[in-house]
């Protein structure tokens, strides 16, 4: 069996267990009123919020990609590339992110996807900064403290790291030596290497990478946001200062292999977050599900329409599992 059929299997299996743990000794009545006294007044709040963190993160890569990249051209391959995320497993949307930007402006796919591995790391940078700047007062459970303890070190090695990449001699001798490795992946990743090293040279200014982390800063700050009007429309009441903690350890956690969309594995990390401030579980749970929808069918319906637009097929972008 391959690779990527055992991940989904285990995506799948991980994402039954948890959504049954998630919904465990709720009533489905107490759900059900706690959507009905929703506050209507905020309810598409949240996707507001959640589309103007797409934008902001789409000027990020375009800043990353070059100038001869368009905002239009960064934002199509985007919401694709959440799209596919949604309806594909094995978390291939960040590849098809980078196929869809190579074919609207004619660049390499390589540099395609380098493009989104830089992004993606500044996207990481932001959630940790997140992390520190709105770590909460409240006690928390040992397990998550000790993570957050790991996460400084995370943060510490990322920069680290862009720092090194950007030179140079030291990206180019890891690259050389990789590449003497007689195995096809290692050359690969050399020359993928190379070209991180030449966008990080090209953005590599202080001022650049400034700009640059204070727009994933504010990207997910506008996620905590939309986090922040699902709780206000279900009358959830929770220190505003931890929702941005809280929003930022919900997209840490979905790296979790999983069904596609991040069923079970989205109700159970939310329910989880949310009750260690005082959420009863099925506030918790009808929280995750307004959440969820917030961004899932507007993403699904936008994707699918760009997909059409860029005359794409699902069974193309399969294919980029396979190479």
């Amino acid at each position: 069996m391959k690779k990527h059929k055992l991940i989904t299997i285990l995506g799948l299996v991980i994402s039954i267990v948890l959504l049954y743990f998630s919904m465990k000794d709720i009533r489905f009545r107490e759900i059900i009123d706690t959507l009905k006294n929703a506050d209507l007044r905020f309810v598409f709040m949240p996707t507001v919020a959640i589309f103007a963190a797409a934008a902001l993160c789409s000027v990020k890569w375009t800043k990353i990609a070059g100038a001869n990249v368009r905002f239009r051209d960064s934002f199509t391959a985007l919401i694709i590339g959440l799209f596919i995320n949604n309806v594909l497993p094995a978390r291939i949307g960040e590849i098809a992110r980078g196929y869809v930007l190579s074919k609207r402006t004619g660049i390499s796919l390589t540099y395609g996807i380098t493009t989104v591995i830089i992004d993606r790391i500044f996207d990481l940078i932001g959630l940790l900064l997140i992390t520190f700047i709105f770590f909460p007062k409240h006690s928390l459970p040992p397990r998550i403290s000790q993570a957050i303890s790991m996460l400084v070190l995370v943060l510490f090695v990322l920069i680290t790291l862009m720092v090194l990449l950007s030179r140079e001699k030291f990206a180019g001798a890891i690259a050389v030596r990789l590449a003497r490795i007689e195995r096809p992946g290692f050359a690969k990743f050399a020359k993928r290497l190379i070209e991180i090293q030449e966008n990080l040279k090209r953005i590599g200014s202080p001022f650049s990478l400034l700009v640059l982390v204070t727009i994933a800063f504010i990207t997910w700050l506008c996620m905590g946001a939309a986090l922040y009007f699902v709780l206000k429309t279900l009358h959830i009441n929770i220190n505003i200062l931890y929702i941005p903690f809280v929003c930022v350890l919900l997209n840490m956690g979905i790296t979790i292999p999983s069904s596609p969309g991040y069923f079970g594995l989205y109700q159970f990390l939310l329910v989880y977050l949310l009750s260690i401030f005082d959420v009863p579980k099925h506030e918790g749970f009808a929280a995750s599900l307004l959440f969820h929808a917030s961004w899932y069918i507007p993403y699904n319906v936008l994707g699918f329409i760009f997909l059409i637009k860029e005359h794409l097929k699902i069974k193309e972008i399969q294919k980029l599992e396979e190479e």
